[in-house]
């Protein structure tokens, strides 16, 4: 039992830590929390071990996952979901493990919402406000903000190295949590000081990256994550912020942030898709004003004039004349790339996809048409080229069923052998089998593979399209030149003999296994196996 294993010393300490990293007066945080109470109450948590100082356990969410818990380093804990950070499922094998060390799961909740494990309030534990702590920024000014930032990031710094392991994830639990406790109490104020703070985030994180010596799987693990996290945070409060009329006072903030959202997000170095990213869905939510998007439109080509081109230039000016409706524009900015930029077409594909403008969706589908196959040969695995076609062809689902089905089935036989998940269900939803079989045989797939109720329902409907897949099946067993083969041959063999019969083909299986015996006359024992069989006579 668990409770016999680990210290209640040591589940206080870890608890004392993740408390210090989520809070439960954070909405984001409560809310995590909670998702990993409900798992753990509804019995979603099973064996739960020791093992060295780790806590293992797996959690039946709607796909089982594993989860280890670090006891001495919080941040290696892990959870095999793609989930960033420490996940629901790692809250959830966390509660499991405090209900069997004394403390209680319901009693730790209660101290985590008044503070902290054993947390005893004192005098030196009320804030003292004093005048300067009451506005440590000016409320709609972005260089206020700025300098705030800077001011915090050195408070947070302090004797920290940069160069720590465990650098970056303080950056979002510990720098970035404290400027959104101390945002403007206005619901715009707060939302827009939010996106400002997370992008700023982000570039702390590109400032120190030389810095740290990183594996690619520290990379992956430590940095990766803790971006998509800021790109979250910058991204849901946008979208609370699309459907705002802003006040006339707050347009001169508006203005200055997309200079620096433009110098900030467009510049030629790390994390350049989710940066990019960012300033696509800005200008898609609050600053798609036609105005200001012409605007910025002759900002960047003066850019451009200035300083030659750059990839960012080319991206954004695509997004802007795609806010303009002007996609064919668009795709020629696109043009200019030096590979091509089908993976941010998605998103515009998507976009379009979902209000149904069939008519522009297609220049963009002509657009990946052209370079998909060179996007995909320039990924480095069968996984990543093999989940590239699955997200394109579920994106264009709904364009094909509306508008052009023709596109999507090239497209399926130009991304073979990656498409071929979703091409064999086309083909056998269309209930054409006799295609279907062909794409069996392209692929090489045997007859033994194949689901039996598939197998059977194109025999009960179509039972001539199976036939080149058992005679396949006939002539790769013979292959094999084996005994045990010979006798799965022969049960091919029974098959299509009833076939057809019921074809009323009689002549040219007498023809097929004829020539089959006279073909095979050296193989002793399939000539034995043909006799037992009556196929032949001696």
């Amino acid at each position: 039992m668990l409770q016999n294993e680990v210290s209640k010393e040591q589940i206080e300490h870890f608890a004392e830590k993740l408390q210090s990293l989520y809070k439960y007066d954070n909405e984001v945080d409560r809310n995590l929390i909670k998702k990993g109470l409900v798992l753990y109450r509804q019995g979603s948590v099973y064996n739960v071990n020791l093992v060295g100082n780790e806590i293992v356990g797996r959690v039946q969410d709607v796909t089982p996952v594993d989860v280890t818990l670090d006891l001495d380093f919080l941040e290696m804990s892990s959870c095999t979901c793609p989930t960033g950070g420490f996940c629901r499922h790692q809250f959830a094998v966390f509660f499991s493990a405090i209900s069997t060390s004394g403390i209680g799961v319901g009693k730790l909740l209660d101290e985590w919402k008044s503070g902290g494990v054993n947390k005893k309030l004192t005098l030196a534990d009320i804030p003292v406000m004093r005048a300067r702590d009451l506005k440590p920024f000016e409320e709609a000014s972005l260089e206020s903000w700025a300098a705030f930032f800077d001011s915090e990031y050195k408070k947070f710094v302090g004797d920290r190295s940069e160069s720590d392991y465990y650098f970056i994830s303080s950056i979002y639990h510990r720098y970035f949590s404290t400027l959104k406790s101390k945002a403007p109490s206005g619901t715009q104020h707060r939302r827009l000081f939010i996106i400002y703070a997370g992008i700023t985030s982000i570039q702390k994180i590109i400032e120190i990256l030389p810095k740290l010596k990183l594996t690619n799987y520290q990379f992956d693990s430590t940095v990766k994550p803790y971006v998509q996290n800021f790109v979250d945070a910058v991204i849901d409060n946008a979208y609370e912020l699309q459907a705002v009329t802003f006040s006339f006072s707050l347009e001169p903030l508006l203005e200055e942030m997309q200079e620096k959202i433009r110098d900030g997000l467009l510049e030629n170095t790390w994390f350049q898709y989710e940066r990019f990213h960012l300033y696509r869905m800005l200008w898609s939510t609050i600053f798609n004003r036609k105005n200001w998007v012409e605007r910025e439109t002759e900002v960047i080509l003066q850019m451009k004039e200035e300083n030659g081109w750059s990839g960012g230039m080319a991206m954004a000016l695509a997004h802007l004349s795609f806010l303009s409706k002007r996609d064919q524009e668009a795709i020629e900015y696109l043009e200019l790339l030096d590979t091509p930029a089908i993976y941010y077409t998605f998103w515009w594909m998507n976009e379009l996809s979902e209000e149904q403008q069939w008519g522009r969706l297609q220049l963009w589908l002509n657009y990946a048409d052209k370079h998909f196959e060179t996007f995909i040969q320039g990924l480095h695995s069968y996984e990543s080229r093999r989940h590239m076609t699955r997200t394109f062809l579920k994106m264009i689902t709904d364009y094909a069923s509306e508008y052009d089905e023709s596109l999507y089935l090239n497209m399926m036989k130009k991304l073979m052998p990656y498409s071929y998940i979703e091409f064999t269900t086309y083909l056998f939803e269309e209930k054409n089998y006799h295609g279907w079989v062909e794409l069996q045989l392209a692929v090489g797939y045997e007859i033994e593979d194949h689901d039996k109720y598939i197998l059977k329902i194109i025999e009960d409907t179509d039972r001539a399209a199976l036939l080149p897949l058992y005679h396949q099946a006939v002539s790769k067993a013979l292959k094999q030149k084996n005994r045990p083969s010979y006798k799965r041959a022969i049960r091919y063999l029974r098959k299509l003999r009833s076939y057809y019969r019921k074809l009323k083909q009689e002549e040219a299986w007498d023809d097929y296994i004829t020539k089959l015996s006279a073909k095979t006359k050296r193989l002793r024992a399939f000539q034995e196996e043909l006799l037992n069989a009556k196929f032949i006579s001696s």
